[in-house]
Formats: C-alpha cells, structure tokens, sequence
C-alpha cells in the first residue's frame, strides 16, 4: 500500500521585530497617579467646584468603594504572587534574573506592587475628598433650611 507524500512545512517565519514599548508599566502606573494627585490637589484647593446632588454623592462613593475593593484585592494577589523566588536554575544568571524580576515585582518605589499601593492610596483620598464635599452640602443645606426658616418666621 503506497502512502501519499507528505505536505511540505511551510517556511518558518522570521520573528516580527517587536517595536521597542516607549513607557513601562511603572512610568504610566506613574504618570496616571501624577494626574489623579493633581486633580485631587485641585479639588482640595476648592480651584474645582463639583456640583452634586445627595444621591450623586452616594452614587459616586459607591463607586469609588467599589474600585479600592478592586483595586485592594489585586494588590492582596500581586503581594501574595509576586512577592516569591523564583528559580531558574542554580548558577549566577538565574539567580540575577531572579532577583531582577522580584525586585520589578515588589522591590522598589517603581515596582508593580508599590504602584498599586500608591492607587489604592489615591483613591482613598478620592474617596474623603468626596465625603467631605457631602459634609459641606450637609452644611449648606442646612443653613439654607435655617434661612429660609428664619425668613419665613420675620414675615409671619
């Protein structure tokens, strides 16, 4: 029984040269914290007025809360998975590879794990800065009804 010959193997294909990535991962983790810092800084400056309503508020700390649950059980996982040795092989190579990937990881102020941290501090000042918007609008309501209250009573 003859058998048909086998397909020829199309030409490997040379690898793409990937084009070289302008900013890591930290440097934008980075610059975006750099943003949401000033915006905050402005908001706390009162340079930014936000106008919101009662349920506005509640709306929006429901989502800010909902974004540090996130944002804390990621950096609960990057710390329980990045923060390990990996081993590569027993000579000096693996072992600067090693060291280099865990300091990445979880070793510096630019590490991925820092960069998450420094988020989930971000968005706890977010979400006070909020909270303390909600207590003016407390206020200011407050001393609206007293006004109004005051003005009704001298005309009565």
């Amino acid at each position: 029984m003859a058998t048909a010959p086998a397909a020829a193997a199309p030409p490997a294909e040379e690898p793409a040269a990937t084009a070289p990535v302008k900013d890591s991962f930290t440097e934008a983790a980075q610059t975006d914290l750099a943003k949401a810092t000033t915006a905050l800084g402005a908001v706390d400056k009162e340079s930014v007025q936000l106008d919101l309503d009662k349920q506005g508020v509640e709306d929006l700390l429901k989502l800010v809360s909902q974004a540090r649950s996130l944002v804390d059980n990621v950096h609960g996982r990057a710390v329980n998975n990045l923060d390990v040795e990996l081993k590569f092989g027993n000579n000096w190579v693996s072992d600067a590879i090693s060291r280099r990937l865990r300091e990445v990881a979880v070793g510096h102020e630019e590490s991925a794990v820092h960069v998450i941290g420094d988020f989930m501090q971000v968005l706890f000042e977010v979400e006070e800065t909020i909270r303390e918007a909600a207590r003016n609008l407390e206020r200011a309501d407050d001393e609206a009804a007293d006004a109004f209250g005051a003005a009704g009573e001298a005309k009565g």
